[in-house]
């Protein structure tokens, strides 16, 4: 085998590992949305036969009654003229706040950053953790016709 024939045949097998994980992202979302929607079901039954326990299979099933909590939407928030973290800190909940950074933000300010002052400032050298690497980019290619 040739050098070249090697690396299609390595590319086709990248290839192939990547259109299984989308098919198996695809899968794991169906899955958590039909674990969900039987639960449902399961917890409905169970109220409606008034049966707050069941074992098979060597498990035990029991209905839990829980609250879920979850901060209402930005818009909601700023027609009443409320400022969530203010609120929070307000009632004593201040340190629910967390500073955080997403790292694929952080990538694309660095490499702006750089791309505008040449190299990083010795502030960011010091607290940003550089290396280089090789990386494969794959476009779908489009024939002319």
């Amino acid at each position: 085998m040739t050098q070249q024939n090697s690396l299609l045949e390595m590319i086709k097998n990248y290839e192939v590992l990547l259109e299984t994980k989308e098919f198996l992202a695809l899968q794991v979302k169906e899955n958590n949305a039909a674990i969900e929607a039987a639960k449902a079901k399961i917890a409905q039954q169970m109220l409606d036969d008034d049966c707050p326990r069941i074992s098979t299979g060597g498990y035990s099933f029991t209905l839990t009654p829980k609250t879920s909590y979850s901060k209402r939407s930005d818009e909601s928030l700023a027609a009443d003229g409320l400022d969530f973290f203010d609120v929070l800190r307000e009632e004593g909940l201040g340190d629910l706040i967390v500073e955080t950074v997403n790292a694929r933000t952080l990538q694309g300010a660095m490499s702006a950053f750089v791309e505008e002052h040449g190299e990083l400032s010795e502030a960011l050298e010091r607290v940003i953790r550089t290396y280089d690497y090789n990386d494969i980019t794959r476009r779908k290619e489009h024939r002319k016709k």
